[in-house]
């Protein structure tokens, strides 16, 4: 079970990749959408040696708008079979909270995989001049941990990687904390291909069922993960989405190495902004 088992790092990106929230700039945050989508999950490219043989699942997200940030709750359920006939269910919920000028953030994870449990929640403040700051967990309790110079949460990191592909640049890198696993940052890394126009990256069929949401350009971008100082060349994971400007994703495929995951976007609706008069 342990050399198989999906952690839920690899599985928490899911949400960070397709929360766009802007919570970097006023710009950017002008261009973002609350929403609600649903999407399906299937197994994608299967190489050799793998352990999996067989995915399945789905995946909820809304994402909205508060008086001083952004929410985001996601629900994960995959399926996995293997080669040996062992089946691993995987049940994800996930919240988090992030301030408008990204300096506060507050998380909960819990994640559960064939009966067994893990839950992480606690907050991270980082300072507005350097980055710099320290993560606190109320699950496990007392547990600290301190985030280098340049940190940014995942709400605003994802921004901030829409404002990089409109400026043009093709190759950025970032830390970022999630606090998903009750581990410390990750370095990010994403190569971001040519600007998209609305309508030739994604099929009618899909684009009918999406409405109007979807019909705006966009980028392919694929990231990679890796530790924290890491002198790996190869990531732990990568993903790759399509990224629109409004901070919708219509689809993302997930790698692990040994397969793929794919993500695709069935169902989309937005919500409305709140009254902070």
């Amino acid at each position: 079970m342990d050399n198989i088992r999906i952690s839920v790092k690899n599985i928490i990106v899911t949400a960070f990749v397709l929360v766009t929230l802007a919570c970097a700039s006023v710009a950017v945050a002008a261009d973002m959408v609350a929403h609600r989508a649903f999407y399906s999950l299937k197994l994608g490219v299967v190489r050799s040696g793998s352990d999996f043989v067989g995915a399945g699942g789905n995946m909820g997200l809304s994402m909205e708008r508060t008086c001083e940030g952004w929410t985001m709750s996601q629900t994960l359920q995959m399926d996995l079979s293997t080669t040996s006939g062992e089946q691993i269910a995987q049940d994800l919920r996930f919240t988090a909270w992030e301030s408008d000028d990204g300096n506060k953030y507050r998380f909960f994870a819990s994640n559960n995989v064939n009966g067994q449990r893990e839950d992480f929640r606690g907050r991270a403040l980082v300072n507005g001049s350097d980055g710099s700051g320290n993560a606190n967990f109320r699950i496990p309790e007392g547990r600290k941990i301190p985030l280098p110079e340049g940190t940014m949460f995942p709400l605003g990191h994802t921004a901030w990687l829409i404002d990089r592909a409109s400026a043009g640049e093709r190759q950025v890198s970032r830390t970022v904390f999630d606090g998903a696993d009750g581990e410390g940052p990750q370095q990010v890394t994403a190569f971001i291909g040519p600007k998209l126009k609305s309508g030739d990256h994604i099929s009618g069929v899909q684009a009918a069922a999406l409405g109007p949401l979807s019909k705006q350009p966009g980028w392919k971008i694929r990231m990679g993960f890796y530790e924290l100082d890491s002198q790996q060349s190869a990531p732990d994971y990568e993903v790759e989405i399509l990224q629109l400007e409004n901070g919708i994703t219509p689809t993302l495929t997930l790698d692990y190495q040994d397969f793929t995951v794919i993500l695709t976007q069935e169902s989309l609706e937005e919500i409305a902004l709140p009254d902070c008069q």
